[in-house]
């Protein structure tokens, strides 16, 4: 009976052993077959990823339209140098009708003269009858007018600088908001790529450990495994199975974000080129990085404008504190047939000359805007000093990034190296009954922890690479390369 019982018991861990060791080679078998698809996609370099954002970008869209209103601004202020000209035409008929009126007959009124004689003038009077009366009038006339400002105490010379300095200030924000975007695709790009090694390494992870159950099978057939080192070898396998699926729907994932910051997201499924993954962690000192921040960020000069603009607007607002000075120039014609009108029917008029105004109170508006504007000034000021912190702060936080992956790479290489001769000698310790299965399963998790490590660590530093290169302003030129292809 209990030969039986160990019989059937083997028999069942047996069938257990082949379903599972099936399903691993059907899980393999769609594996290839995925890898084989993969194979057939096209390929994606990173600056091709990176062509197709900066094209489609909304946001950068949006930044360059900006641009366009600041430019829009600069016109205005250089239309302020120019005269107002105004055409007017004037057209109007009227009709008036006068109830009862007297009727006027013609007659001659008598005057003696200083001499005795009597002298007749012509003159109408009053008859004694009435009657409604309608008289008809049309009046035109076209009037131009121009009048040009001379000078509003400096306000326009500041003005105009103000505006150019705000168009120089959306520039550069337009160009940083390139260079995020080009991160933002080489972040989403590195993050593929991580996952899709992460993906590799958990095939590799479970084909181990399939090997493994299947030699543990064996020798437990043998007689010299136990039922319960069957059992753990098996539920690891079914672990990195998980792990499988878990790191398969990660790179499904990461390539969703990579389609999205493409403005791609309905993207068709491409490979990417995973040589961009070799990097040899070369790091700068920090002071010299944190020079090139200082004198190359777009952001950083972006602050710097705006605050230049507010320095000019200082000027503008202080303006009325001066004289103006106008000069005007107007010509009329105009066609009056009304029978009320005063000097003739049809005259025309030309006029020039200038004006002077000195607004000396205007109830503390002018003083209130120009202690405005100083304060505007100075937080400006306040805001490029900010910026400035943040910047260096910012460098100083990816550099240590990088150090601590260089060094997690370094670590990492190490220990696959020792995790490779631990699973080696766990198999052998186990195959000679020396060892456990929990050894070997201890030994495999270091392998594709060591392994898992390793590829963080390099797309971590590439990642913070790509950052670096964005903070201390190494975007530039490539951005006026990306710029000028898309012209």
């Amino acid at each position: 009976m209990i030969k039986r019982r160990i019989e059937q018991g083997n028999g069942r861990w047996a069938a257990a052993a082949l379903i599972l060791f099936c399903g691993a080679q059907l899980v393999g078998q769609a594996a290839a077959q995925e890898t084989a698809a993969e194979q057939d996609m096209p390929m994606m370099t990173l600056r091709a990823c990176v062509l197709i954002a900066v094209e489609e970008s909304p946001t950068l869209l949006t930044a360059k339209e900006r641009v366009r209103i600041a430019g829009k601004d600069v016109t205005a202020a250089w239309g302020s140098w120019l005269p107002d000209l105004t055409l007017s035409h004037t057209y109007s008929k009227n009709d008036r009708t006068d109830f009862d009126v007297e009727q006027m007959s013609s007659g001659f009124f008598p005057m003696i003269d200083t001499g005795g004689d009597t002298l007749f003038f012509p003159t109408q009077f009053g008859n004694g009858t009435y009657a409604d009366q309608k008289i008809e009038s049309t009046y035109k006339d076209v009037a131009v007018r121009a009048n040009m400002n001379l000078f509003e105490g400096f306000a326009k010379y500041s003005r105009l600088g103000s505006a150019q300095q705000i168009k120089q200030a959306a520039d550069a924000t337009r160009m940083y908001t390139t260079e995020l975007v080009i991160q933002n695709v080489a972040m989403a790009y590195f993050n593929l790529l991580l996952f899709e090694e992460l993906e590799i390494v958990a095939t590799d992870a479970r084909e181990l450990a399939a090997k493994e159950l299947e030699r543990t099978e064996t020798y437990f057939r043998l007689g010299s495994a136990a039922k319960s080192d069957v059992l753990q070898q098996s539920v690891f396998f079914q672990q990195t199975q998980f792990d499988l699926v878990v790191a398969s729907n990660q790179v499904k994932q990461a390539f969703t974000d990579l389609a999205y910051a493409m403005n791609q997201p309905l993207a068709q499924r491409f490979r990417i080129d995973r040589s961009v993954l070799t990097t040899d962690f070369i790091i700068g000192g920090i002071n010299e990085l944190y020079a090139e921040a200082l004198g190359a960020r777009l952001d950083l000069q972006a602050r710097e404008h705006e605050y230049e603009a507010a320095k000019k607007d200082i000027v503008t607002a202080t303006g009325n504190l001066w004289p103006s000075l106008d000069l005007f120039l107007n010509f009329t014609r105009y066609n009056n047939e009304s029978p009320f009108r005063f000097g003739s029917q049809e005259s025309k008029n030309w006029g020039y000359g200038y004006q002077v105004s000195w607004n000396v109170f205007n109830r503390l508006i002018t003083l209130t805007n120009r202690g405005k504007a100083k304060a505007n000034a100075r937080i400006a000021d306040y805001s490029v000093e900010q910026s400035r912190l943040d910047a260096q702060r910012e460098v100083r936080q990816l550099y240590n990034i990088m150090i601590e992956a260089r060094e997690k790479a370094n670590v990492s290489r190490e220990t696959i190296l020792q995790a490779e001769e631990e699973v080696r000698l766990a198999a052998e310790r186990f195959r000679v009954g020396a060892g456990t299965t929990l050894d070997q399963i201890r030994a495999q998790n270091n392998l594709a922890s060591g392994r898992a490590e390793e590829v963080r660590a390099k797309v971590e530093f590439l990642a913070a690479e790509v950052q670096m290169e964005r903070a201390v302003g190494r975007f530039s030129k490539y951005t006026a390369q990306l710029e000028e292809q898309n012209r």
